[in-house]
This record gives C-alpha cells, structure tokens and sequence, in this order.
C-alpha cells in the first residue's frame, strides 16, 4: 500500500505533535508526583502541632518587611504584585525576618496587614490587595 507524500508529510507532523503533547504530559505528571511527595514529606515529619507554635509576628514587623519590597502595580487588576523568590529561588532577603508569616502564605493563605491582603502566587511572587474599607 502506497501513501501519497502528503499524506505522508500529514501524518508526520500529526506524529511530531502527539510526541510533543506526551513529553509535555509526562513532564506535568512528573511535577505533579514531586509536589506530591514534597507534601507527604512534610505531612509526615511536620507534627500537627507546629502550626500552633508558629511564631507570632507583630503587624509592625509585617508591614516593615512588605514595605521594603519593591511594588508593581498589575496591568488588568487592582492591587501590586513584588518578587517572592531571587532567581536563585531563595526567599527575598527583606522576607527572611518572615519567612514563617511567609511559609502561611505560600500554603494557600490569604492574610491581612494593615491596609492590604497578601497572598502567595506560584511560590514566585507576593500579591496584596486593597482591604475593603469595613474590614478591620
């Protein structure tokens, strides 16, 4: 059976795509079961406990810190955006002094500060928003 190089040249690409979407899916699974077993990991060794000897940090200390960073205003959305890691992946050396406030962010927390919320995004940035006025 003979194919007509077109169909031929079709049907490569097609195949090209496909190996391209597998590599793609098999990469996401591979994050998927490390961010798996990171979790498991410090399910396992953290006693639940901890959480309530989390150390408190005083609003003045927070505010301190958040405002040593440096603030970008999103483009689309109320609010600024700031740096949470160094390109090496290490915590911003003005968060280090929070880095436990910081650790409650990154697992999903939102907090309020003063005049804003935070939250962690991607484990890469720092997002605050206005609070609504009748929040305390």
């Amino acid at each position: 059976m003979s194919v007509p190089p077109d169909d031929e040249a079709r049907i490569e690409a097609k195949l090209r795509e496909i190996d391209a979407t597998i590599a793609d899916l098999q990469r996401q699974r591979r994050q998927l079961l490390e961010a798996k077993s990171a979790l498991n990991r410090s399910t396992v060794s953290e006693p639940s406990t901890e959480q309530q000897q989390q150390p408190e940090f005083s609003e003045k200390a927070l505010e301190k810190a958040f405002n040593m960073l440096e603030w970008n205003e999103f483009k689309k959305k109320e609010g600024e955006w700031a740096f949470l890691r160094t390109r090496d992946g290490d915590l911003v050396e003005d968060l280090k002094p929070i880095a436990g406030f910081i650790d409650q962010l990154r697992r999903g927390r939102r907090l309020a500060v003063g005049r804003y919320e935070y939250v962690a995004s991607e484990d890469k940035f720092l997002n605050r928003y206005p609070r609504s006025p009748n929040r305390s």
